[in-house]
Protein backbone atom coordinates (compact mmCIF):
# COMPACT_ATOMS: atom_id res chain seq x y z
CA UNK A 1 0.00 0.00 0.00
CA UNK A 2 1.04 3.90 -0.49
CA UNK A 3 1.22 6.59 1.84
CA UNK A 4 -0.70 9.80 0.85
CA UNK A 5 -2.88 12.64 2.51
CA UNK A 6 -5.91 14.13 2.23
CA UNK A 7 -6.06 17.72 2.25
CA UNK A 8 -9.09 17.88 4.71
CA UNK A 9 -8.15 19.87 7.69
CA UNK A 10 -4.81 20.20 7.89
CA UNK A 11 -3.54 21.97 4.56
CA UNK A 12 -6.86 23.65 3.55
CA UNK A 13 -5.28 26.85 3.50
CA UNK A 14 -2.06 25.40 1.21
CA UNK A 15 -1.77 27.16 -2.03
CA UNK A 16 -1.08 23.92 -4.69
CA UNK A 17 2.85 25.12 -4.32
CA UNK A 18 2.81 24.39 -0.90
CA UNK A 19 1.43 21.55 -0.69
CA UNK A 20 3.08 19.86 -3.30
CA UNK A 21 6.44 20.73 -1.82
CA UNK A 22 5.34 19.34 1.73
CA UNK A 23 4.19 16.36 0.51
CA UNK A 24 7.24 15.51 -1.45
CA UNK A 25 9.00 16.34 0.98
CA UNK A 26 7.21 14.58 3.65
CA UNK A 27 8.50 11.35 1.53
CA UNK A 28 4.53 10.60 0.40
CA UNK A 29 3.37 9.26 -2.36
CA UNK A 30 0.34 11.38 -3.37
CA UNK A 31 -2.53 13.35 -2.41
CA UNK A 32 -6.73 13.46 -2.25
CA UNK A 33 -7.38 17.16 -2.98
CA UNK A 34 -10.14 18.40 -0.91
CA UNK A 35 -12.49 20.60 -3.20
CA UNK A 36 -13.07 23.86 -2.48
CA UNK A 37 -9.62 24.75 -0.69
CA UNK A 38 -6.83 26.97 -1.58
CA UNK A 39 -4.87 25.07 -3.46
CA UNK A 40 -7.70 26.13 -5.86
CA UNK A 41 -7.86 23.21 -8.04
CA UNK A 42 -11.92 23.43 -9.22
CA UNK A 43 -14.16 22.26 -11.81
CA UNK A 44 -13.67 25.95 -12.88
CA UNK A 45 -10.06 25.65 -14.33
CA UNK A 46 -9.88 26.34 -17.63
CA UNK A 47 -8.70 23.43 -19.95
CA UNK A 48 -5.31 25.35 -20.29
CA UNK A 49 -5.37 25.65 -16.74
CA UNK A 50 -6.24 22.11 -16.22
CA UNK A 51 -2.67 21.12 -18.26
CA UNK A 52 -0.67 23.28 -16.13
CA UNK A 53 -1.83 21.30 -13.11
CA UNK A 54 -1.58 18.22 -14.61
CA UNK A 55 2.02 19.14 -15.32
CA UNK A 56 2.85 20.34 -11.96
CA UNK A 57 1.73 17.05 -10.41
CA UNK A 58 3.88 15.07 -12.88
CA UNK A 59 6.89 16.97 -12.37
CA UNK A 60 6.82 16.48 -9.04
CA UNK A 61 6.54 12.88 -9.15
CA UNK A 62 3.58 13.80 -6.85
CA UNK A 63 0.32 10.84 -7.63
CA UNK A 64 -3.02 13.23 -7.35
CA UNK A 65 -5.34 10.77 -6.06
CA UNK A 66 -8.22 12.24 -6.64
CA UNK A 67 -10.89 14.46 -5.29
CA UNK A 68 -12.34 14.75 -1.90
CA UNK A 69 -15.93 16.26 -3.05
CA UNK A 70 -18.48 16.88 -1.13
CA UNK A 71 -21.16 15.25 -3.46
CA UNK A 72 -24.24 13.47 -1.87
CA UNK A 73 -27.15 11.62 -3.30
CA UNK A 74 -29.69 11.52 -0.52
CA UNK A 75 -31.70 14.12 -0.76
CA UNK A 76 -35.28 13.56 -1.08
CA UNK A 77 -35.25 17.04 -3.15
CA UNK A 78 -35.12 16.11 -7.38
CA UNK A 79 -33.16 19.18 -8.11
CA UNK A 80 -30.86 19.03 -5.40
CA UNK A 81 -30.12 15.35 -6.45
CA UNK A 82 -30.00 16.69 -9.82
CA UNK A 83 -27.04 19.18 -9.09
CA UNK A 84 -25.26 16.62 -7.16
CA UNK A 85 -24.63 13.88 -9.93
CA UNK A 86 -24.51 17.22 -12.44
CA UNK A 87 -21.37 18.17 -9.98
CA UNK A 88 -20.13 14.79 -10.07
CA UNK A 89 -19.94 14.51 -13.64
CA UNK A 90 -17.79 17.58 -14.22
CA UNK A 91 -15.55 16.15 -11.33
CA UNK A 92 -15.17 13.39 -13.25
CA UNK A 93 -13.97 15.42 -16.41
CA UNK A 94 -11.94 17.01 -14.35
CA UNK A 95 -9.81 14.37 -13.09
CA UNK A 96 -9.29 13.13 -16.03
CA UNK A 97 -7.77 16.39 -17.38
CA UNK A 98 -5.83 16.92 -14.25
CA UNK A 99 -4.41 12.85 -14.59
CA UNK A 100 -6.22 12.19 -11.02
CA UNK A 101 -7.32 8.50 -10.59
CA UNK A 102 -10.90 8.94 -8.74
CA UNK A 103 -13.71 11.07 -7.05
CA UNK A 104 -14.68 10.78 -3.45
CA UNK A 105 -18.26 11.24 -3.21
CA UNK A 106 -20.66 10.27 -0.03
CA UNK A 107 -23.60 9.70 1.79
CA UNK A 108 -24.51 12.00 4.27
CA UNK A 109 -27.45 11.04 5.84
CA UNK A 110 -30.92 9.27 5.40
CA UNK A 111 -34.00 11.87 5.42
CA UNK A 112 -36.87 11.03 7.83
CA UNK A 113 -39.29 11.49 5.28
CA UNK A 114 -37.86 8.78 3.27
CA UNK A 115 -38.43 4.82 3.94
CA UNK A 116 -34.84 3.79 3.99
CA UNK A 117 -34.67 1.45 1.90
CA UNK A 118 -35.76 3.98 -1.08
CA UNK A 119 -33.01 6.39 0.26
CA UNK A 120 -30.29 3.78 -0.30
CA UNK A 121 -31.71 2.49 -3.28
CA UNK A 122 -31.74 5.88 -4.96
CA UNK A 123 -27.98 6.59 -3.83
CA UNK A 124 -27.17 3.71 -5.08
CA UNK A 125 -28.61 4.25 -8.76
CA UNK A 126 -27.10 7.79 -8.28
CA UNK A 127 -23.84 6.40 -8.17
CA UNK A 128 -24.42 3.82 -11.03
CA UNK A 129 -24.87 6.76 -13.33
CA UNK A 130 -21.94 8.64 -11.67
CA UNK A 131 -19.91 4.84 -12.37
CA UNK A 132 -20.79 5.61 -16.01
CA UNK A 133 -19.63 9.30 -16.50
CA UNK A 134 -16.33 8.18 -14.43
CA UNK A 135 -15.73 5.55 -17.10
CA UNK A 136 -16.47 7.60 -19.71
CA UNK A 137 -13.28 9.86 -18.49
CA UNK A 138 -11.15 6.69 -17.34
CA UNK A 139 -11.12 7.32 -13.22
CA UNK A 140 -13.22 5.84 -10.79
CA UNK A 141 -15.87 6.90 -8.06
CA UNK A 142 -15.21 6.23 -4.31
CA UNK A 143 -17.87 5.93 -2.20
CA UNK A 144 -16.87 7.38 1.25
CA UNK A 145 -18.15 5.33 4.41
CA UNK A 146 -19.53 8.62 5.77
CA UNK A 147 -22.37 10.20 7.44
CA UNK A 148 -25.02 9.95 10.37
CA UNK A 149 -26.70 6.78 9.91
CA UNK A 150 -24.91 6.02 6.42
CA UNK A 151 -21.34 5.64 8.42
CA UNK A 152 -22.87 1.86 9.12
CA UNK A 153 -21.04 -0.68 6.31
CA UNK A 154 -23.87 -2.43 6.27
CA UNK A 155 -25.75 0.23 4.28
CA UNK A 156 -22.63 1.15 2.37
CA UNK A 157 -23.15 -2.50 1.30
CA UNK A 158 -26.72 -2.25 -0.07
CA UNK A 159 -25.97 0.92 -1.70
CA UNK A 160 -23.07 -0.49 -3.81
CA UNK A 161 -25.16 -3.47 -4.35
CA UNK A 162 -27.96 -1.01 -5.92
CA UNK A 163 -25.09 0.69 -7.90
CA UNK A 164 -23.57 -2.43 -9.32
CA UNK A 165 -20.75 -0.86 -11.31
CA UNK A 166 -17.18 -1.68 -11.95
CA UNK A 167 -16.58 1.82 -11.79
CA UNK A 168 -17.92 2.62 -8.14
CA UNK A 169 -16.21 1.48 -5.37
CA UNK A 170 -15.83 1.65 -1.45
CA UNK A 171 -13.42 4.44 0.88
CA UNK A 172 -12.83 2.89 3.77
CA UNK A 173 -12.83 5.92 6.66
CA UNK A 174 -12.01 4.74 10.11
CA UNK A 175 -15.22 5.49 11.75
CA UNK A 176 -16.43 4.01 15.11
CA UNK A 177 -19.12 2.66 13.16
CA UNK A 178 -16.72 -0.02 11.95
CA UNK A 179 -16.00 -2.20 14.88
CA UNK A 180 -18.35 -4.86 15.66
CA UNK A 181 -17.77 -6.63 18.90
CA UNK A 182 -14.15 -4.41 19.07
CA UNK A 183 -13.21 -5.99 15.35
CA UNK A 184 -13.34 -4.43 12.68
CA UNK A 185 -12.89 -7.57 10.34
CA UNK A 186 -16.33 -8.55 9.92
CA UNK A 187 -17.73 -5.29 8.21
CA UNK A 188 -14.01 -4.92 6.68
CA UNK A 189 -14.92 -8.19 4.31
CA UNK A 190 -18.53 -6.84 4.13
CA UNK A 191 -17.07 -4.16 1.84
CA UNK A 192 -13.68 -5.40 1.50
CA UNK A 193 -14.21 -6.38 -2.63
CA UNK A 194 -14.98 -2.98 -3.33
CA UNK A 195 -12.02 -1.11 -1.46
CA UNK A 196 -10.70 1.29 -3.76
CA UNK A 197 -8.79 3.47 -1.35
CA UNK A 198 -8.47 4.49 2.25
CA UNK A 199 -8.45 6.83 4.90
CA UNK A 200 -6.79 6.81 8.01
CA UNK A 201 -6.93 9.51 10.87
CA UNK A 202 -5.41 9.66 14.10
CA UNK A 203 -3.16 6.90 14.72
CA UNK A 204 -2.59 7.97 18.34
CA UNK A 205 -6.66 6.99 18.97
CA UNK A 206 -7.71 3.75 20.21
CA UNK A 207 -8.61 2.83 16.66
CA UNK A 208 -7.30 -0.91 15.50
CA UNK A 209 -5.26 0.31 13.35
CA UNK A 210 -2.65 -2.93 13.25
CA UNK A 211 -5.85 -4.87 12.51
CA UNK A 212 -6.43 -2.48 9.63
CA UNK A 213 -3.53 -2.92 8.05
CA UNK A 214 -2.81 -6.43 8.77
CA UNK A 215 -6.49 -7.14 6.79
CA UNK A 216 -5.47 -4.66 3.48
CA UNK A 217 -2.01 -6.90 3.68
CA UNK A 218 -3.74 -9.88 3.21
CA UNK A 219 -5.78 -8.98 0.93
CA UNK A 220 -2.76 -7.44 -1.16
CA UNK A 221 -4.13 -4.05 -0.89
CA UNK A 222 -1.39 -1.69 -3.18
CA UNK A 223 -3.47 1.72 -3.47
CA UNK A 224 -3.76 4.54 -0.69
CA UNK A 225 -4.20 4.71 2.81
CA UNK A 226 -4.65 8.84 2.98
CA UNK A 227 -3.82 10.33 6.51
CA UNK A 228 -6.71 12.51 7.04
CA UNK A 229 -5.99 14.76 10.04
CA UNK A 230 -8.90 17.33 11.20
CA UNK A 231 -7.07 20.51 12.83
CA UNK A 232 -5.86 22.48 10.19
CA UNK A 233 -2.06 23.78 11.77
CA UNK A 234 0.88 25.20 10.09
CA UNK A 235 3.97 22.09 9.97
CA UNK A 236 6.19 24.30 12.18
CA UNK A 237 4.26 24.49 15.11
CA UNK A 238 4.61 21.08 15.90
CA UNK A 239 6.61 19.95 19.02
CA UNK A 240 10.08 19.19 17.89
CA UNK A 241 9.91 20.83 14.58
CA UNK A 242 8.87 17.64 12.38
CA UNK A 243 11.66 16.78 9.55
CA UNK A 244 9.49 16.91 6.52
CA UNK A 245 9.30 20.49 6.93
CA UNK A 246 13.09 21.25 6.00
CA UNK A 247 13.50 21.86 2.37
Amino acid sequence: MKLGMITYNVARDWDLETLIHQVKAAGWAGVELRTEHAHGVETTLSKPERKVVRKRFEDSGIELWGFGTVCEFHSANSSVLKANLESCKRWCELAEDVGARGVKVRPNGLPKEVEESKTLEQIGRSLAACGKAAAAHGVEIWLEVHGSQTAHPPRVRTILDHANHPNVGACWNCNREDLLDGSIRPYFELLQKDLKSCHINDLWSDYPYAELFTLLNTMNYDRYTLCEVGTPFHPETIPGGPRWWKK
